[in-house]
């Protein structure tokens, strides 16, 4: 019988977050899907982009020691988190064995007050589907990073994804983790209610179509989304111009 073995226990966090409004009355505000990556200041992968992310502590869960990075990195608690998978492949890590647990936050950054940390960046992200086949474009002031990802299903249930990528940007195995991840939120966002996660309290249903679709990376019909979503939704009586035709009713959640 084999002895066991020393390991380290982290998480890493994906924090997606939709930028907030920008009022423009001739246009609907443009909407951007966005994730947060910090850049690493010592060796491995010094000056690389990483997931927010830490060890987890002798007396906390994979989950309270998310809630604390997020904590830490957005000021933002009581947000949607959940966890995407266990991450146990070998050589995650030059320095030895890591097992880390990854999880998703959704986030309105609207909500965020306090300034990001010096090395913390928001990039936008735009993804591309054709067939199996999708590009996945991470861009921020600084710099651009783009993968090229194939997905292979495993099952009715289970798929994996392969990528390449034009520079190594990103430290450790994050770059695997952010793909799981979109195609994580991407299913979910078809499958259930999460997407409110990343609206402010009050939107309007341009605004909530908007994100669908970039999300999705398709068009939407106007009248059926309406149709579809309208049982999810409490019209209020506010107004907002929100474009250059009639000013637009705010929405908010009905709530599961």
């Amino acid at each position: 019988m084999k002895e066991h073995f020393n390991f380290a226990y982290t998480t890493d966090l994906l924090i997606f977050g939709i930028n907030s409004r920008i009022d423009n009355i001739r246009a609907l505000p443009e909407k951007n899907l966005s994730i947060l990556l910090v850049k690493r200041t010592k060796e491995p992968f010094k000056d690389k982009w990483c997931l927010p992310g830490g060890f987890i502590l002798e007396d906390e869960t994979s989950k309270e020691a998310t809630t604390r990075i997020l904590k830490k990195e957005t000021g933002l608690s009581n947000v949607y988190l959940n966890q995407v998978k266990v991450n146990d492949e070998l050589n995650r890590d030059p320095r030895g064995r890591v097992i880390s647990v990854s999880y998703m936050a959704l986030i309105d950054r609207t909500l965020i007050k306090e300034e990001l940390n010096p090395e913390a960046c928001w990039f936008n992200i735009t993804l591309t589907t054709k067939d199996n086949n999708y590009e996945i474009t991470l861009t921020s002031e600084q710099e651009t990073i783009k993968y090229q990802v194939k997905k292979t299903t495993l099952d009715q249930k289970a798929s994996q994804y392969s990528y390449q990528a034009l520079r190594n940007d990103l430290s450790f195995d994050h770059a695997k983790l952010i793909i799981e991840g979109l195609m994580d939120l991407r299913h979910k966002v078809n499958t259930t209610d999460i997407v409110f996660n990343l609206m402010p309290e009050y939107f309007t249903i341009g605004e909530l179509k908007q994100v669908y679709e970039i999300i999705l990376d398709k068009k939407l019909i106007n009248s059926a989304f309406r149709r579809v979503i309208a049982d999810r939704l409490i019209i209020t009586d506010q107004i907002i111009k929100t474009g250059g035709h009639r000013p637009s009713q705010l929405c908010k959640y009905k709530g599961e």
